[in-house]
């Protein structure tokens, strides 16, 4: 089977398991199981049908709203399920191997807690631990069956592994004791610590480096445009877990080739 085919039925898969992490976007923030009640509109509590639940085409199908109630149902959904999409698709691309399932995992967590961070300012340890487990796992494959768990991200190896824990948990933790300390608010959540240390698992040191980067580069961005629009003012907090998943996938897919270029320059 081409490599395409895998790719478009990583796709299909992605849909389906960005439908699970609308569930879990909505219902951890309110401590609800993640298994019952069965999925139902959230304006009406009426459970929804097979057609329903057909990922991406029923929102279409359905013109964005309830079939029961005409209540609107938010694009956030179908957005959520093409991204998952997007992103199982790329952890194939990236690798036609077992590779794949872990990367899988880690981009699922990492779409589930930009969109949970975002809405509560909060990051779910679960989610953490779930990635955590991914990244173990890749790591014990990569180093007993190397063939079946082909992973080159600048050779990663398990003491490489630590230094992107601590390299990843460490500056967000110094950052946030020293404002506490300065200015009596905290920098950082513990949350975004724990996110960063899962990270450097699958990044290590040099890549979470990168990814730091690429999220106060992002992050500085979007807080200049909230003051410039009047939508927030100095000192508001903004929850900073969406940009460092933003700068972790950024370091995954750009940051070798940046790095790589910016050392041939200082060459």
């Amino acid at each position: 089977m081409p490599e395409i085919m895998f790719v478009i039925i990583a796709f299909l898969f992605g849909l389906c398991f960005g439908s699970f992490a609308n569930v879990i976007i909505y219902r951890i923030p309110k401590k609800i199981s993640i298994v019952t009640p069965p999925s139902h509109c959230p304006s009406c509590d009426k459970r929804l049908g097979i057609i329903d639940l057909i990922p991406l085409l029923s929102w279409f199908y359905l013109l964005g709203k309830c079939r029961s109630c005409k209540k609107k149902i938010s694009p956030i959904y179908p957005f959520v399920e093409l991204l998952c999409g997007l992103l199982f698709a790329s952890a194939v691309y990236y690798s036609v191997s077992l590779t794949a399932f872990p990367l899988a995992i880690f981009m699922f967590v990492l779409l589930a807690i930009t969109f949970i961070d975002a809405y509560t300012q909060e990051i779910p340890d679960g989610l953490v631990i779930t990635g955590a487990v991914a990244g173990i796992v890749l790591l014990a494959g990569n180093y007993f069956l190397p063939h079946a768990f082909p992973y080159e991200m600048y050779k990663l190896t398990w003491s490489n592994a630590l230094l992107g824990v601590v390299a990843g948990a460490a500056p967000l933790f110094i950052i946030d004791r020293l404002t506490l300390l300065l200015i009596k608010k905290d920098g950082f959540g513990y949350g975004d610590v724990k996110l960063m240390a899962m990270v450097g698992l699958f990044l290590g040191w040099k890549m979470i480096l990168m990814s730091f980067f690429f999220a106060f580069f992002i992050g500085a961005i979007y807080a200049v445009y909230l003051m410039a629009s009047g939508k927030a003012k100095r000192g508001t907090y903004m929850a900073f877990g969406p940009f460092l998943c933003l700068g972790v996938l950024g370091a995954f897919w750009f940051g070798e080739n940046i790095l790589s270029w910016y050392l041939g320059v200082l060459a």
